[in-house]
């Protein structure tokens, strides 16, 4: 997958305000939780507009599972650490989608 990094953008932060309120609204997520999450930004297209897409993860959630998450492209190498999708279209309106997989049982 290749994505267009936004000018030296290779490296993640925080949540733009934007994200950040959306998800509060949308998910109900706390503000510790969120202040948690990190988020690589690039340029893509939804419904043929050029806009600034995020993916969301948990660094703790990485370091737990023995993952190292130090560019966009270590992201794409494990889905699964994708927590959130969502971008910032041209007015500053704000959309995330939820990407984290169903919990399943754990094999005993």
């Amino acid at each position: 997958m290749m994505h267009l990094h936004i000018g030296h953008n290779s490296y993640s932060k925080k949540l733009p305000k934007p994200i950040h309120d959306y998800m509060r609204r949308r998910f109900s997520a706390l503000p510790e939780y969120l202040e948690n999450l990190r988020c690589f930004e690039f340029y893509g297209t939804v419904n043929g507009k050029t806009v600034k897409r995020f993916h969301i993860y948990s660094p703790i959630r990485a370091q737990q599972q023995n993952v190292r998450i130090t560019s966009i492209s270590d992201l794409d190498g494990n889905p699964n650490m994708i927590l959130y999708e969502g971008y910032i279209d041209k007015e500053g309106k704000a959309y995330v989608a939820d990407r984290r997989s169903p919990l399943r049982m754990k094999k005993q």
